[in-house]
Parts: structure tokens; sequence; C-alpha cells
């Protein structure tokens, strides 16, 4: 899809989802009063009935889904080519992939979560996507601080057969990345650098999402609520 033109583009895209052209339409007031050659702004509304995660376009990585209101957090940013950009509350992944399309290979983005399930979903993400400018912390975005981070592995956790085997190399190469990005966080600190912006965007659109929170009454239960939702303290339970 990259090399195509924005007409060409829409026209994959409904194919991909076996719609009509003419119901995959450019959310243009995402890109009012912008430069058009942001790419990051360039985003695809689809009918509701589309289940994007069953295309092939989907699984392989060439499309990805977002709420635009999520684009819009990242517009509202104004990021630039080659910035360093800290995402607090950065869950479930997708704006950290709009802001690696926004930096470029030149800048980087941290994202900060304070659930490990959460961070676990963004590396989801970056693998499938194969974003390599990007790392995770985990911690509290109120607290954290780039020189006492805890940094969390992009390497996916290993499974099945010869997991113990599997789990060694992991562990070794989780060491290795948390060296690497405390040693490059350790550069900056010393050069005086500081993140370029930082976004703050803590009004998930899932986690908020009427339909999410449906989902606690009608399949998972209210009680499993502070299990699924790790900062939720329910009294009395």
């Amino acid at each position: 899809f990259a090399d195509l033109s924005p007409a060409e583009r829409q026209k994959a895209i409904s194919q991909a989802l076996q719609t009509e052209q003419s119901a995959v339409q450019l959310v243009q007031w995402l890109r009012a009063g912008e430069v058009t050659d942001h790419r990051y702004m360039e985003v695809y509304a689809c009918p509701a009935s589309s289940n994007l995660s069953r295309t092939e376009a989907y699984r392989n990585g060439s499309l990805y889904g977002v709420d635009a209101a999520s684009v819009f957090a990242v517009c509202c940013l104004q990021p630039r080519p080659k910035d360093h950009i800290l995402d607090l509350c950065c869950a479930p992944g997708a704006k950290l992939c709009t802001l690696s399309d926004a930096v470029g290979p030149d800048g980087t983005v941290t994202g900060v979560d304070v659930a490990e399930q959460r961070l676990a979903a963004c590396r989801t993400v970056l693998r499938k996507y194969g974003i390599l400018n990007v790392k995770l912390s985990l911690g509290d975005g109120t607290t954290w601080r780039p020189n006492t981070a805890e940094w969390f592995s992009l390497e996916a956790p290993p499974r099945g057969r010869g997991q113990r085997g599997r789990k060694r190399r992991f562990e070794e190469k989780a060491k290795a990345e948390t060296a690497a990005a405390t040693a490059d966080t350790a550069d900056r600190a010393d050069r005086n650098e500081s993140y370029d912006r930082v976004l703050v965007d803590a009004e998930c659109t899932h986690d908020a999402s009427c339909r999410h929170l449906e989902k606690f009454r009608t399949q998972w239960g209210l009680d499993s609520l502070s299990g699924r939702v790790p900062w939720i303290r329910q009294a009395g339970h």
C-alpha cells in the first residue's frame, strides 16, 4: 500500500475489505489545514460491518486499525521527523504506530504503561508491524523517570516444546535490550537531552468505550474489572 497513490490506496483498501470503493473514505478532518504529505494523517474510514481482523492485509501487517480520535491526539502533538517522543498510557499500541510513522527512522518513541499485560499487547502490535524505533517501559506515568525506568523486552516470550532453551535465550535477549535502552537513556541524559514532546492520552478509546465496558456486564462479569484493569480498585471486594 505504501507505494500507491491515495486514490489507489483507497481502492486497494476497499478490495481488501471486500466492500464498495465508495464505502471507504479518507478522513478529511484529520488533515484540515495541515501539510498533506504527513502520511500518519492518512486515515480511512470503513463501514462498521467491516471485519478488518479477518483480512489478509491486516494479518500480514499491510493495514492496521485505529480510531481516528487516537490519530487526532497525535496530530495535536505535532510530532516532527527525528523527534524523541514519550507516550504515557501507551497501550494498546495503535498510537505508537502512528508516532513511529511521524518521527521516522531517525526519531524514537518511548511507550510507558502501568500494566505488564497491556505492554504485552503493545509488544504484539510493534512486532507485527516490524516497528524498530519504539521501546517500552513498565511504570506509573505519574512517577516514571527515564534514568530509573524498568524496560520491557520486545522479544516474543517462549512457548511450546523446547521452552526451557527458548526461555533462556529470551531472558538473555531481554537483558541485552534492557541494557541497550538504559545506555541510550543515560547517553541522552549526559547530553542534557529530554523528550521533544510528551503525549498523555489517558482516556483510552478501548477501555473507556461503552462497548468495551458492556463486555464486563455481559461476558466477563463486573467482579473481573479490577483484574483486567489493574489500576481500578473496587472498595469492599
